[in-house]
């Protein structure tokens, strides 16, 4: 017995559907890191994909017919066969009727093994598709461990550490603003202010209102000493959180870079009146601009004020020497010659 144009006709099928899985597992490895959803889906066709070729690609077997020559048919493999004999109808138990025909269906017993084996096929990858969507919802579990050990080891002064972690975080919840600011400030911290920006408005983008990724934005701006785009970020920002004294203090910065100590004045006098945002480097700063403009009562005050943070620096006991008269100077003076000696 001669195999006929349709036993190549299935085989070719089956070579279709083997090429065809491949493909799938290929679309499946290239989408790996992208979305397990598109693993599943992907895997689920390529099994299915080569569960037809299987049942369609037939063996072929030889046989002695009587007289001694020999013949040959296809029959499936003992995987389908197995399938037919739990789903199908056996023949008749007749020898030479079994031999030749390879355990026949009918074409309804066909259709029900691929229908049964299909069910099972999509209702299993389709269990694996809904837990993965339904896992998603636990992604921010992960991504809140990721960015807790970040922001533990940023404040630590581990930055490489912290920068895997909220690299971590923000790739496991793509909507994690926070994350993505903490990993723009790593990049900040290494000097890749382009791309520390780039994250500050990504999660800006997520949350237009989200103030420290706006003010983390114009700090990576004035750090590379572009002031006047700091500014056209910082003066909205503050515009709309009139009690962000970070942001005041950075306005303050910016105009005074810029000179524009009127400006500067208005932002750090701002700033002063959140006594947890005094220090020696904002009275001494602002003493400085009102010695220029003349002030020199409130000059004084705000340079002893200095001295109160930071009782070593010269230059503020030097200029209290000359603008204090007689004994009243005479202590900032002497102050002045101790240090420098």
């Amino acid at each position: 017995m001669q195999n006929g144009p349709d036993d190549r006709v299935q085989a070719n099928k089956a070579r279709f559907f083997f090429v065809v899985a491949y493909v799938f597992l290929l679309a499946m490895a290239l989408c790996w890191s992208v979305d397990d959803s598109l693993v599943y889906i992907f895997l689920g066709a390529a099994v299915y994909c080569i569960f037809l070729g299987f049942y369609l690609f037939p063996q072929k077997k030889e046989f002695q017919e009587p007289g001694g020559t020999t013949g040959s048919y296809y029959q499936h493999s003992i995987f389908i066969n197995s399938l037919r004999n739990i789903f199908g109808k056996r023949e008749a138990a007749d020898t030479r009727t079994r031999r030749t025909s390879s355990q026949h269906v009918t074409p309804e017993s066909s259709r029900r093994i691929v229908f049964l084996v299909s069910v099972a096929i999509f209702a299993t990858f389709f269990i694996f598709l809904i837990g993965s969507i339904l896992s998603g919802s636990g992604a921010d579990d992960n991504s809140l461990d990721y960015f807790s050990t970040a922001e533990q080891n940023y404040w630590d002064g581990n930055y490489d550490s912290a920068y895997l972690y909220y690299r971590r975080a923000w790739k496991e919840n793509e909507t994690y603003a926070e994350a993505m600011v903490g990993y723009g400030n790593v990049l900040a911290i290494r000097k890749q202010a382009d791309s520390a920006i780039i994250m500050y408005d990504k999660a800006l983008e997520i949350n237009p209102d989200y103030k420290e990724a706006g003010y983390a934005k114009a700090a990576a701006y004035y750090n590379v000493e572009k002031y006047a785009e700091c500014i056209a970020i910082i003066v909205p920002l503050l515009q709309q959180h009139t009690d962000y004294h970070d942001a005041m203090l950075l306005a303050g910065d910016s105009y005074y870079a810029l000179k524009q100590f009127d400006e500067a004045i208005g932002w750090y006098e701002g700033a002063y009146e959140n006594e947890s945002s005094r220090s020696r480097a904002l009275c001494h700063i602002m003493a400085y601009i009102y010695d220029t403009k003349g002030d020199y009562a409130r000059a004084i005050d705000l340079y002893k004020e200095a001295l109160a943070y930071d009782s070593s620096v010269v230059d503020i006991y030097k200029r209290l020497g000359e603008l204090l008269p007689d004994e009243d100077g005479n202590y900032y003076r002497s102050q002045a010659g101790k240090l420098q000696q």
